[in-house]
């Protein structure tokens, strides 16, 4: 099954912050939005359904983190169970993206843009849930071309 086409919101999930990235894939352009608290949860999930049908969100991506020889250790199942927890609450897609180096090439780039360190703490999760989401549009957009029509990863992989 192929999935929705429209906005999307890009999620770095953590266990103290959420970033969070709003893009449009008909356009391929993904902008970061923010970063709230990720607890509690219960809140976190409400607030997460409210900003999506507000901006009129077809689906989350939500960032895993791949170890570097390709396994997936407890981080990797937090951000799969908070996935499925909110494709439940919202009642949304819930898709998911390697989010590998995310944070680290989030902060380079904010570093680069010289962001004090101070404005950094905040600001990173945010970028890092762009570069997921962006990810996201890329791997759908070279499956697309390859003629498979989708992502090639769904949510209980």
């Amino acid at each position: 099954m192929s999935e929705p086409r429209g906005r999307w919101l890009g999620v770095d999930f953590g266990s103290k912050y959420v970033g969070l990235a709003i893009g449009d894939d008909s356009v391929s352009i993904v902008m970061p939005l923010k970063t709230i608290s990720a607890q509690p949860d219960e809140t976190l999930l409400t607030d997460l359904s409210k900003l999506a049908k507000a901006e009129g969100i077809v689906g989350f991506v939500v960032g895993v983190p791949i170890n570097m020889d390709g396994s997936e250790g407890k981080s990797a199942r937090l951000c799969r169970e908070f996935g499925s927890r909110l494709a439940e609450h919202s009642n949304l897609a819930v898709e998911y993206a390697d989010e590998r180096l995310s944070s680290w090439e989030a902060e380079g780039m904010l570093i680069e843009g010289g962001m004090k360190p101070s404005e950094r703490k905040q600001r990173v999760h945010a970028v890092a849930a762009k570069l997921i989401l962006e990810a996201f549009f890329t791997a759908r957009k070279a499956a697309d071309e390859a003629g498979s029509g989708g992502s090639g990863e769904q949510p209980g992989e």
